[in-house]
């Protein structure tokens, strides 16, 4: 497509074109379909031939700017140059060199022959326009303002221009705006639009000039009453004055309007999420206000993760299943969508779902780990220890052995061939993620206290176990495992001090740290605190767990008896 300056010059020449050689018209018709290698040598014939004729140098120039894989600047430059000095007085041949040295970054080059321009066409506002991207390509926003100031007095004020000047204006400022929305104030009296008004309007409000605020609102909503934006600020004037009647009306206009952008509105409801207070004061309005959004966009994945996030915090955790399911149907294709969805039915507990969409995702993305191991999770969580065990196994023998797969399959492995009775598995595996990360507290944790219940290498485990407290000297879990190690080891004193600390940061919540407290407190003869623990114990549990703690309390009360 030819420039629209090339078009008007070829066009202009056209009357002229009788008096032209063939070899010149050949050349045009060439520069009209874009003939570089054929354009370029009739050209050059005719600039030898008649070098006085000075369009031909202009769209040979213009023949060259359009070959965008052979851009000859210099040689550009020149034909342009000895174009307008052979017609210095061609408005089209200054403006085409004008075009060429802004688009070449040498806006300097270009002031000069813009002002000439100016001073020739005063009333062409499109030669201002020109000029203030000039200045500033120069950085010189004073004169790119001025130049805007003379644009507005030619043509009249108008929206695009008010905003061009306020980004002028912030840009003079180094980001302040207040300038820029104190020359709002005065141009709005005289251009008076929806956009202007709830710009300013938002301005009034941020600096808390609420009744202000409220008027330009409304005067935007009173010009056009489907303007969004206007119904989005005025809906935070409502909630601050607690009308939310209001608030939710004016808020449901805008996020249910198609036109406005979907990730603001996804920004909207986060921002309403960080808000758990507000959203349990109106659950039924803010519910409505999702769904709507969700209807206006049901195709957008950003929001209904967002809308599925929505209701998985709201503790419905069936619809928020039901949007990351309809996801991902929306968007097969996509593997984070679809782990997203995993993901849902994870923390939801529905392991089954897990397990099989899990299955889904590894045929769809074999090569992909983190489904495999959600579904070893499902699985063990399931009880199905032996599925879960096959998972892990598949992981560590994909994965290179220093990776974060391995340091995580081989503790789970540990775990599960420990649960299933299979001890010397169970420590191999432990060895193995251990070698990989020596310094898993976790695994250095599980491993010690799978060695204090078959009282197997005790000091090891002290070792092992001792590192764990030395780097979180407050977790209940790890002081547990030391303390009891302590225990089986003789050192009872030591152990009730651990178990005191673990007291104070979580222990008093967990059954299994009470019991081995209150053993270790029956130990040291402590026989009225121990039972006090047992029972505090046996109230937390249920069922069987419940039972083996009642029949351990009569067999502990009737060796006492004994005594």
């Amino acid at each position: 497509m030819l420039p629209l300056a090339a078009v008007v010059c070829l066009l202009a020449s056209s009357e002229l074109a009788s008096a032209q050689s063939s070899t010149y018209i050949d050349a045009l018709k060439c520069y009209q379909e874009n003939n570089f290698v054929e354009g370029g040598k009739l050209f050059l014939k005719e600039i030898a031939d008649n070098p006085q004729n000075d369009a031909a140098y202009f769209y040979y120039a213009n023949l060259l700017m359009n070959d965008t894989q052979h851009q000859d600047v210099p040689k550009i430059e020149k034909l342009l140059k000895t174009a307008l000095e052979l017609a210095p007085g061609n408005y089209w041949y200054k403006y085409d060199l004008v075009i060429f040295y802004l688009k070449t970054e040498r806006p300097e080059l270009g002031s000069v022959l813009l002002e000439e321009l100016i001073a020739e066409h005063p009333k062409k506002t499109d030669l201002y326009v020109m000029a203030a991207n000039n200045y500033l390509m120069l950085k010189d926003i004073d004169k790119a303002i001025a130049t805007m100031d003379k644009i507005t007095r030619i043509g009249g004020k108008n929206e695009m221009l008010c905003l061009t000047e306020m980004d002028l204006l912030s840009q003079k400022n180094g980001g302040d705006e207040t300038e820029s929305y104190k020359f709002l104030e005065e141009y709005y009296k005289g251009c008076k639009t929806p956009r202007l008004a709830s710009m300013l309007a938002d301005w009034y409000s941020a600096s808390y000039r609420d009744s202000l605020a409220m008027q330009l609102y409304n005067e935007a909503i009173d010009m056009d009453n489907g303007y969004s934006p206007a119904y989005f600020g005025r809906a935070h004037m409502f909630e601050k004055m607690r009308q939310y009647e209001n608030y939710f009306s004016d808020i449901r206009h805008f996020m249910t309007d198609e036109v406005m952008p979907v990730q603001t509105k996804t920004s909207y409801l986060e921002q309403l999420m960080q808000m758990p207070q507000f959203v349990m004061a109106f659950k039924p309005e803010v519910d409505s206000l999702v769904v709507e959004t969700h209807n206006t966009h049901p195709t957008d994945s950003v929001l209904n993760n967002t809308v599925s996030l929505y209701y998985y915090k709201s503790g419905d955790s069936d619809a928020a299943i039901e949007y990351m399911r309809q996801n991902f149907n929306i968007y097969p294709e996509s593997y984070p969508i679809g782990f997203q969805y995993l993901l849902m039915l994870y923390y939801c507990e529905k392991w089954d779902s897990t397990a099989d969409v899990a299955t889904v995702l590894l045929q769809k993305w074999p090569d992909i780990h983190d489904p495999l191991i959600v579904r070893a999770m499902a699985f063990r969580q399931q009880g199905n220890n032996q599925a879960a065990i096959e998972d892990y196994e598949a992981l560590a023998a994909t994965a290179p052995r220093d990776s974060a797969t391995i340091i995580q399959a081989y503790p789970s492995l540990g775990d599960l061939y420990f649960q299933e009775g299979n001890v010397r598995k169970a420590f191999k595996c432990y060895d193995k993620a251990l070698k990989a990360d020596p310094e898993n507290i976790l695994t250095l944790n599980n491993y010690a206290y799978y060695m204090s219940l078959g009282k197997i290498k005790l000091k090891k485990a002290k070792e092992m176990s001792k590192k764990t407290i030395e780097k979180e000297p407050d977790n209940p879990t790890y002081l547990d495992t030391y303390a009891w190690i302590l225990h089986l080891m003789g050192d009872d004193v030591e152990a009730k001090a651990i178990f005191k600390h673990a007291m104070l940061y979580g222990g008093k919540e967990q059954a299994t740290i009470l019991d081995h407290y209150a053993e270790v407190l029956y130990s040291l003869k402590e026989y009225d605190l121990a039972f006090i623990y047992w029972n505090q114990c046996r109230a937390m549990l249920e069922g069987d767990e419940a039972a083996k703690i009642e029949k351990r309390i009569k067999e502990r009360k009737e060796q006492l008896n004994n005594k």
